[in-house]
């Protein structure tokens, strides 16, 4: 059983876990470097989950708050233009909330202040920047994420009450190679996106040199963003590494002015960074970050932001669950058992006993087991499967909501053999052998148990019950049932999940068809009620045809069948069945009275007719074409009515045996 309750008093909890941490962000001191708790989602510092500037799609349990603050600075010379020292100092808040299995929303404040010898004034301040976002992602795959991120940033103006405005969609991933292996715990990030915002015209362009642009952030044109980094979640820290890269759009021959005012390639100043960091992660539920980024490009192009030799950053991020803060209820990969208040008692021998006997196992080596349950054909986390350990007291762990993980309670080192079950699919047991001290982790497959359909079967003819054979083709294994008079009435059969195509003989009667679907679990009432065979046959097999000793009959000049052609249209289902035609091509002719055109038309329509209705009966249609020739096609003169009634026929051409 696995819960968390919020009642005050005296506690104990299971040996090996930690009672006070939340799941959504444990402490990882402690630790195995392949525990799959060392992952921490934290903020980034424009909010939301992910590394430095990168964002993740992974965007980590529903209903955590994320708090963040981040702070830059670095000093330098000869930047942007030589001569110039310049000096910067930024500060981010951020919050992130994932009200959503998939979607993250986020909101930062930004500020800053440049100082650089070359601008006027030498202090340049840069208030008042926000930004919006919602990310959507989804898990595609097992331990791939993949969805969009869309920002919309206000940009104020200086010395004004003027506001530009930014926009920014991207596409996110985040692929987790600890899916492939527990021993590779290796994250990797990837975002492509535009860049939009109008601070171009915030201010004159002609009045400001490089220095001013960089202090003020002026970008004029619109960019094509592009980021990969990767990160490696282990106890105490999680290092990373990202690098960006950013395209200017537009640019009018590919070049820009220099500071000097001659002209440089738009691809050497394209702005490119290198960024080395790491989170630590020891303190429950806060992170903090160090990083250094480096600046790849070293040329300056006027209207395109360039980037320092280096900035340092320090940042730190809280998450918080409200739900947890607000003594609500949250499931969580622990068990808490509350005991009522202290009452003085003698042990009796067994107690003492028992007692004994725990002391030992607690004083034992002990190990865990953490791991994630997947559907072995779909290869999705499943939620809420029950993992236990056979042989042993304790009671089952439950994979966490969301993305499967569990982590079993402290266990003696040795083998160790584990139950797995949830409902729906087939129980399955894995046994382990736990080194002391460390975690094992492993990936569990549950193959979904595939419960049979039951089909109602009745074959009447004129409500009284006759003796016929039914066949099964396709669905996991064709078979052939055969029933008598006593219980051809119902019948219940038991079939696989599939679809099926039906076929039901018996002698005297016209053989029928009919394709079924079968789903898993489900009931189904299937009834056939044949027809006699006439005494007289109008329909027989010739070669590679269906001949008709009796027109099929339409409606005058319209494609409705007559009724009285519908028995003959019966006898052409039974020879389909009998005869072992699989498909079969229906041909619509008239004679040459009227428009040609209309005539080519009412000839197709009547073939469809009869299809259509062939297909009512039972047939697969991918059994069954139809096409129509007008007047193109006689097999006797149009000269006599006789003639035109012979061309005013419909043909059945047997096209696969």
């Amino acid at each position: 059983m696995v819960g968390y309750s919020t009642q005050p008093g005296p506690s104990t909890s299971s040996p090996g876990l930690d009672q006070t941490y939340e799941a959504h962000s444990p402490s990882t001191l402690g630790n195995s470097w392949r525990d799959a708790r060392n992952l921490r989602h934290a903020s980034t510092a424009t909010g939301g989950v992910g590394l430095l500037r990168l964002s993740g799609a992974d965007l980590g349990r529903k209903g955590v708050l994320r708090f963040s603050a981040t702070g830059e600075f670095f000093s330098t010379p000869d930047f942007p233009v030589q001569g110039a020292n310049n000096t910067r100092t930024g500060g981010t808040f951020a919050v992130g909330y994932v009200p959503l299995d998939f979607l993250d929303l986020s909101l930062a404040y930004t500020a800053s202040t440049n100082t650089n010898t070359r601008s006027s004034p030498n202090l340049i301040q840069a208030l008042g920047d926000v930004t919006l976002g919602a990310r959507a992602t989804k898990q595609w795959l097992p331990g791939l994420w993949a969805g969009a991120d869309v920002r919309v940033m206000t940009f104020s103006g200086v010395g004004s009450n003027q506001i530009a405005f930014g926009f920014s969609p991207r596409v996110v991933a985040t692929y987790d190679a600890r899916s492939l292996s527990p021993t590779l715990p290796l994250r990797v990030h990837a975002n492509l996106g535009l860049l939009m915002d109008g601070t171009g015209s915030l201010v004159d362009a002609g009045r400001l040199n490089a220095a001013e642009e960089y202090a003020l952030g002026i970008n004029r044109y619109s960019r094509l963003g592009v980021g990969f980094g990767l990160e490696a979640p282990l106890p105490v820290v999680t290092p990373f590494i990202e690098y960006g890269l950013t395209s200017p759009l537009g640019v009018p021959d590919g070049q820009l002015a220099a500071p000097d005012g001659s002209l440089v390639p738009v691809g050497s100043v394209a702005p490119q960074t290198l960024g080395l960091g790491v989170k630590l992660t020891a303190v429950q539920n806060l992170t903090f970050t160090a990083a250094a980024e480096f600046g790849l490009t070293r040329m300056v192009g006027m209207g395109v932001q360039p980037v320092p030799p280096f900035n340092l950053v320090l940042g730190a991020s809280f998450n918080v669950d409200p739900a947890l803060q607000a003594g609500g209820t949250r499931v969580i990969e622990r068990v808490v058992v509350r005991e009522p208040a202290l009452v003085e008692r003698t042990p009796t021998p067994v107690q003492t006993q028992a007692a004994q006997t725990t002391a030992q196992v607690a004083q034992a080596a002990t190990a865990q087991v953490s791991g994630v349950v997947v559907d072995a054909k779909t290869r999705q986390p499943l939620p809420s499967v029950l993992v236990a350990t056979v042989d042993s007291t304790l009671p089952p762990v439950a994979s966490a909501p969301g993305d499967g993980r569990f982590l079993t309670y402290a266990l003696p080192s040795g083998p160790v053999k584990l139950s797995v079950r949830k409902d729906g699919y087939l129980p399955l047991e894995k046994e382990l052998v736990l080194e002391a001290g460390k975690t094992v982790s492993v990936e569990l497959e549950l193959v979904a148990e595939v419960k049979p359909a039951a089909l109602a079967l009745a074959v009447t003819s004129k409500r009284k019950p006759v003796p016929a054979t039914l066949t099964f083709f396709g669905g996991p294994t064709p078979r052939q049932v055969k029933y008598s008079q006593a219980d051809a009435a119902s019948r219940q059969l038991q079939l696989p999940a599939g679809r099926y195509v039906v076929e039901v003989t018996a002698p005297g009667f016209l053989a029928q068809t009919r394709a079924v679907e079968a789903a898993d679990g489900a009931s189904l009432d299937l009834t056939f009620d044949l027809e006699p065979e006439p005494k007289q046959w109008q329909v027989k097999r010739d070669n590679d045809k269906l001949e008709l000793l009796q027109q099929v009959r339409f409606a005058d000049g319209k494609a409705v069948l007559l009724p009285d052609s519908y028995p003959l249209l019966a006898q052409v289902v039974d020879l389909m069945v009998r005869t072992g035609v699989q498909r079969l091509r229906i041909e619509g002719h008239t004679d040459n009275q009227g428009d040609k055109t209309a005539n080519l038309n009412l000839s197709k329509e009547r073939a469809r007719a009869v299809a259509d209705y062939l297909i009512k009966a039972g047939l697969d249609p991918a059994r069954l074409e139809s096409e129509g020739f007008g007047d193109s096609r006689p097999v006797a003169p149009n000269m006599t009515p006789r003639g035109r009634e012979l061309n005013r026929r419909v043909d059945f051409v047997i096209l696969d045996r």
